[in-house]
């Protein structure tokens, strides 16, 4: 450790056991008895030295500073998985509100020695992320894991994303921390042993999803009975009650589950019994359940939605998704989810638009210019490499054209179109 005023940069690492308050005197010195030995064997079975960490210790957890060389690869991965397996021996018979579940943070920064312990902004914002709202929510919503994980974004860009650590970055899930009254915003990046991170993302918000019918004040008869209600029993899921066109995902409806395949029960079922509905799908992500709702009805009205709907006579559904919801759920892709498929909008409404059947949504140029309805035809000079999706035609090349022909790579899924 460095004298006192002397500048290092060092791994920082932040415990907190859950629920410690609510337990009596002796409850709370078992615990303190567990954790401690829960942090030894972990750490000394990852190939780290406990002995020589520089310790501030509360009743509920410690704040630690990690001094063992190339510290951080064996505390973001070993450590963390021995110490779920130890919490999970631990709590193996013991009823849950007895059990020892801890937060975990990870951050590395400048740290002074002072008299009550350590000085400078990484400490604070290592027990800030350690203490975040949405890391605490994590073991309510999951009751069945023993522990969070929260990695500040140098750690996760640094080391994680490079593959430093054996944590893949793919099971960690971006979430924004904001604490106003203590001026303190940032991002965390969380893993829960067990959990996809697909199902953290989905759980720490709510999933929204919001209906509009072009031309249409209400959806199509039998829209409910024949289409929403059967796309949710095809994925296993109960359909949400009432006939609201917005509505919230149940929690078992997670990630790509609600994107991929939840969205082609739904295309199916309106070509099968709404042949010539035109559909407009938000989807939206936020911490406040009000905010999912009426974020998913905004991107259904938006006005990228309505031209692409507006552009045809046709059946035809647009997905809109915000920029949360593609980032964690759609840019990682999965069983049919295609990024790819996905276009920014240019509009004022920052959001992600599909046009299932189309490889890359169709430009609906507004004003007198525009297609007639019905017919979409591609601005000129333009090249196209077009993919749909399953059956694989010739390659015919790249052309640029002004009729709606299409030349190049063909892919088809689910047969001709």
């Amino acid at each position: 450790m460095t004298d006192e005023g002397q500048f290092a940069r060092m791994l920082l690492l932040a415990v907190d056991a859950w629920r410690y308050g609510t337990r009596d005197d002796r409850q709370q010195h078992d615990l303190q008895r567990a954790l401690a030995e829960a942090l030894r064997v972990a750490a000394t079975r990852s190939g780290l030295d406990p002995a020589r960490w520089r310790r501030q210790e509360a009743g509920d957890g410690l704040f630690a500073i990690v001094t063992d060389e190339s510290a951080e690869p064996k505390v973001i991965g070993p450590f963390i998985r021995e110490l779920d397996e130890w919490l999970g021996r631990h709590n193996h018979d013991l009823r849950l509100r007895a059990r020892l579940r801890l937060r975990v943070a990870v951050h590395h920064g400048v740290t002074l020695p002072a008299a009550l312990g350590y000085a400078g902004d990484a400490p604070v914002h290592v027990c800030r992320l350690r203490d975040a709202r949405a890391v605490r929510e994590t073991l309510e919503v999951f009751p069945e894991v023993n522990l969070v994980l929260a990695v500040s974004e140098p750690i996760f860009d640094g080391s994680v994303r490079q593959r430093h650590t054996s944590l893949a970055a793919k099971d960690f899930t971006r979430v924004e921390v904001a604490d106003p009254a203590k001026q303190f915003f940032a991002t965390t990046w969380v893993y829960v042993p067990g959990v996809t991170s697909e199902r953290v993302g989905a759980c720490l918000g709510t999933l929204a999803v919001s209906l509009r019918f072009a031309g249409a004040a209400a959806p199509p008869p039998g829209f409910f009975e024949q289409v929403l209600r059967p796309s949710f029993e095809a994925v296993g899921v109960a359909a949400p009650d009432g006939e609201e066109p917005t509505f919230r995902v149940p929690a078992e409806l997670a990630g790509t589950a609600l994107t991929g395949r939840w969205l082609e029960e739904v295309r199916t079922a309106v070509t099968a019994h709404c042949p010539l509905a035109r559909i407009a799908v938000g989807i939206a992500l936020a911490p406040d359940p009000a905010a999912a709702s009426a974020e998913a009805a905004e991107l259904a009205d938006a006005e990228p939605a309505a031209r692409l709907l507006a552009a045809t006579d046709r059946g035809r559904i647009v997905i809109v998704v915000s920029e949360r919801v593609h980032e964690v759920v759609v840019a990682r892709g999965g069983r049919l989810v295609f990024p790819e498929s996905y276009r920014r909008s240019q509009g004022k409404t920052g959001c992600w638009i599909r046009v299932p059947g189309h490889s890359v949504p169709p430009e609906a140029a507004p004003g007198p210019d525009s297609p007639p309805a019905g017919r979409e035809v591609p601005a000129a000079d333009q090249s196209f490499s077009a993919m749909t999706h399953g059956e694989r035609s010739p390659i015919l090349g790249q052309s640029t054209f002004t009729a709606p022909v299409i030349l190049g790579d063909v892919h088809r899924h689910g047969g001709p179109r």
